[in-house]
């Protein structure tokens, strides 16, 4: 026995994100990372697989300043096979160019970042339009991730912003709620939605005198204008405790609940897990299933979108056993799962 079509959570995979491949050392946002998510929930039983539909520029222009999209597009359809530019100093040609596009010197631009990270904006706004088409739940699986790309700038590994994009789809039908729980502040999604109140944005994460963006992240980040009150970043330490993190995450979804969203994005780290690369939590399995579980009783339609997360070998375990916690926290029950243990 299996869930009905609508109570399954509709999965919308970027196929192409494996175009994007830096080998140089130290790179960790790796094409390893999709299919080790994939193994981890193909089971469960609790997925649709929907396909990606392609959506016109004008969705990411929408949240990206035009001049920036045209460069990355142009730039990249421009670099030799093989490949990568770096921004740097002293600049030269392109990467002068890539300097005024980017918030970090590690982040290359090759001959297939835009097209894998247009393909995950395809597949952000494909998972958002199953939620306005009857599904309540939703994951993009994609790669690169996106939240640390600003309005005009790329960086982290970032270059188009699926979660804000994905938000800012969603907008026009209600208020929406921005949930980043990847272990580095969403900076980009910040400073996105910033002066804005109809779409509120909140994160759990590293504090940034530790953490990346380090520039960004701070308590006292509240949102300017309009957008005064509607920004809330939750940095934590170092070092925590799994009580102290479900306490923080206890704290947001309050947040979330006084702003009463029609829909969620969630923008989904894997990286506040024990012995990721990137980060310096302890998080497991049992965790990321509880920690989906109190999202999950929110009652809200939620997007997930994939952000980072880089230790491959623990990936799909965790990931499955978030969205059991998701799927069971929405829905009140246990879900009937195919062929696996949640354990």
């Amino acid at each position: 026995m299996v869930q009905t079509a609508h109570t399954k959570i509709a999965l919308v995979v970027n196929e192409g994100h494996a175009l994007h491949h830096v080998h140089d050392r130290g790179y960790v946002e790796s094409p390893a990372r999709i299919p080790a998510i994939l193994r981890g929930i193909s089971q469960t039983g609790l997925f649709s697989r929907v396909e990606p539909r392609h959506f016109s520029d004008r969705t990411v222009k929408g949240v990206h300043d035009s001049r920036f999209v045209t460069y990355l597009k142009r730039t990249c359809a421009a670099v030799e096979p093989g490949s990568s530019i770096y921004p740097y100093r002293p600049p030269r040609d392109l990467s002068l160019r890539a300097g005024y596009y980017a918030i970090d010197t590690f982040t290359p631009l090759d001959g297939n970042a835009y097209r894998a990270a247009r393909g995950a904006v395809d597949c952000a706004l494909t998972a958002a339009r199953s939620l306005l088409q009857g599904y309540r739940l939703a994951y993009a699986l994609v790669r690169p991730p996106g939240h640390h790309a600003e309005r005009r700038a790329f960086g982290g590994f970032c270059y188009l912003n699926s979660t804000a994009i994905a938000a800012h789809y969603l907008s026009a039908q209600g208020r929406v709620a921005v949930l980043d729980v990847d272990y580095h502040h969403g900076n980009g999604t910040q400073e996105i939605f910033y002066e804005r109140s109809d779409v509120l944005t909140v994160s759990l994460h590293g504090h940034p005198r530790f953490a990346y963006p380090y520039f960004t992240g701070f308590a006292d980040e509240r949102g300017r204008g309009d957008g005064d009150g509607y920004n809330l970043n939750l940095p934590l330490p170092e070092k925590i405790t799994e009580d102290e993190y479900r306490h923080t995450l206890a704290r947001a979804l309050r947040r979330l609940k006084r702003f009463d969203p029609k829909f969620i994005v969630v923008a989904f780290g894997l990286d506040p897990a024990k012995d990721d690369p990137t980060g310096s939590w302890s998080l497991q399995a049992k965790d990321f299933e509880a920690n989906g579980r109190t999202i999950g009783s929110l009652h809200v339609p939620t997007l997930v979108v994939q952000e980072g997360g880089y230790r491959v070998r623990s990936l799909g375990t965790n990931a499955r056993h978030f969205f059991l916690g998701l799927w069971q926290g929405f829905h009140g029950r246990r879900p009937i799962t195919e062929g696996i243990q949640a354990r």
